[in-house]
């Protein structure tokens, strides 16, 4: 039978080894240039699948890392909206006041109580996602 003590042995150890529980990877958004050169943001989980994505692209980095930012600041500022898409499965978009899409779903989900568990987890993590800024990979010849 494991006692606390145990246990906690075995989870220092474990992150020591660099294998953290699951429940101690966060969230990370990804601010990244697309194929046009435009900036975008993805946010992934923290088993590293992208949850949502940026929903426009932003000539300037600065501005996409802002709106980063803003979600991080308060990401209840903003509203998600669960839709149904043309293959009768669940999807979000992410609102801000003004009605400006900012975000959606990276893929569709089941149920609605499949994208309602989704958007909690990432109204949970996204205050304190670490950022990554992903350099372009340059052109393959």
């Amino acid at each position: 039978m494991f006692t606390r003590r145990v246990w906690l042995a075995v989870v220092v150890a474990l992150s020591a080894a660099g294998i953290a529980p699951a429940a101690d990877k966060k969230m990370s958004f990804e601010v990244y240039q697309d194929a046009k050169d435009e900036f975008r943001w993805r946010l992934k989980d923290g088993e590293g699948a992208i949850v949502a994505t940026s929903g426009q692209g932003y000539g300037k980095k600065a501005d996409c890392t802002k709106m980063v930012g803003n979600f991080q600041e308060d990401i209840s500022k903003y509203t998600f909206d669960v839709y149904e898409d043309n293959k009768k499965e669940q999807r979000f978009r992410l609102k801000a006041k003004n009605g400006n899409v900012v975000g959606a779903s990276n893929g569709s989900f089941k149920t609605k109580a499949e994208a309602d568990a989704a958007i909690k987890e990432i109204q949970k993590g996204a205050k304190d996602a670490k950022v990554v800024e992903v350099e372009k990979e340059k052109d393959k010849k």
